[in-house]
């Protein structure tokens, strides 16, 4: 049975299709190409660290005249 938010991919073309509105049926076969789309499977993406920031220059002091 397919769920929400699952993804299928067409091994021929490409194509992706995502589970908006599943069914109650027992077997799921998308066809596309006249050939069953495979499900794909959960990529775990790493989530990229943030660049640490340059430090600012601080401002120089003005020097004091007598």
């Amino acid at each position: 049975m397919a769920k929400k938010g699952e993804k299928y991919e067409c091994e021929e073309c490409g194509l992706i299709v995502v589970v908006d509105d599943p069914c109650d049926c027992e077997t799921v076969e998308l066809i596309c190409c006249e050939a069953p789309m495979k499900p794909v499977k959960a990529v775990s993406k790493a989530k990229a660290k943030p660049k640490a920031k340059a430090p600012k220059a601080k401002p120089k002091a003005k020097a004091k005249k007598k």
